[in-house]
């Protein structure tokens, strides 16, 4: 009887021992902060959802940080461990006094990914239609406000206009603030521009990153001190994002909104849908095919923030004191 039992409770202890399985509790937990919810960083979101992370032994734990400057603010507090945000935030910081530098290991947006639109059907429509008028753009500072101020400069749009561009409100009341106000125009991503559009309350007059082309957008980075001792964590990422990125390409839309839709609970898949098949047909290199940072990208980046007056031409920073490339060059030679 008690050898009966014995055996009974080692074989439970057993069954026990295979759910538990050794892969689940050798994982290595990642902590992200994004600036926002959006399927402008879809592939990251593929990289759970497809069991991409989870092959590479790691475990994904998003916090929305509302912004690309709070999401490098955690990472400098060490409440995060990667930060996904504009190259601004390595720039800034390596220009700042801050001793522990923030370095890039990967790319995963590659331009602009924020639309123009208008309260008005525009017929012909002219980038100097906007003089004169109230915009709705992003944050100072940040990569959306960057880029369209380089664009509406280059557009022959007047100093006055782009100076007047609406930027104090914060990214989660965008929308509200669209919606309530008396803005002619607004600067939206994805899934937000469909959703305003899907409701009759903006139209679409094109895409920022397309005229723009490719410019490193979205990055993401860690500390140096994170990276030294975490380099195998680092690389696990990087590897899960590249799988993420080639998937991303091939894949239907459809496939798309389905594999992510639980990081969009109140979005429809049809909805989703749209808001893919838009990034896809802007003819903007908005989702890279692979985690390298551009070379080419990074400088017309830097560009773009002299000529915003953020940094000075002095402050421009060789593309190997900011990127560590040799995350990406791993992940894609390991394929």
């Amino acid at each position: 009887m008690k050898r009966r039992l014995v055996g009974g409770l080692l074989c439970a202890l057993l069954g026990i021992g295979s759910f538990f399985h050794p892969a689940a509790a050798q994982e290595t937990k990642v902590r992200i902060a994004e600036p926002f919810r959006g399927q402008l960083y879809l592939p990251l979101y593929a990289a759970i959802a497809k069991g991409f992370a989870k092959e590479q032994g790691i475990s994904i734990d998003i916090t929305p940080a509302g912004g690309s400057d709070r999401a490098g603010a955690l990472m400098l507090a060490g409440q995060i461990d990667v930060a996904l945000a504009g190259p601004e935030v390595a720039i800034y910081i390596h220009n700042g006094e801050s001793p522990d530098k923030p370095q890039i290991i990967a790319t995963l947006v590659g331009t602009d990914g924020y639309f123009l639109g208008s309260r008005q059907k525009k017929e012909n429509f002219t980038w100097k239609m906007l003089d004169g008028t109230k915009i709705l753009g992003t944050r100072p500072g940040s990569t959306p406000t960057l880029y369209l101020n380089y664009l509406l400069a280059q557009k022959g749009v007047s100093k006055e206009t782009i100076a007047s561009i609406i930027t104090n409100i914060g990214q989660q009341a965008r929308e509200g603030a669209y919606l309530s106000g008396n803005m002619e125009f607004a600067t939206f991503s994805e899934p937000a521009m469909t959703k305003l559009e899907n409701a009759g309350k903006i139209y679409v007059i094109g895409s920022i990153g397309k005229e723009i082309g490719r410019a490193d957008y979205t990055v993401l980075m860690a500390k140096k001190s994170w990276l030294a001792k975490n380099k195998d964590t680092a690389q696990r990422l990087t590897n899960a994002v590249a799988k993420a990125q080639a998937w991303v390409k091939t894949a239907s839309a459809k496939e798309i909104a389905e594999t992510v839709a639980s990081f969009f609970p109140g979005l429809s898949i049809d909805a989703s849908v749209a808001t893919i098949e838009r990034f896809r047909s802007s003819g903007a290199p908005i989702w890279v095919d692979t985690p390298e940072v551009s070379v080419e990208g990074l400088k017309k980046f830097q560009e773009i923030m002299v000529a915003g007056g953020v940094i000075a031409a002095d402050k421009v920073l060789p593309y190997d004191t900011i990127v560590a490339p040799e995350f990406a060059r791993n992940a894609l030679s390991s394929k």
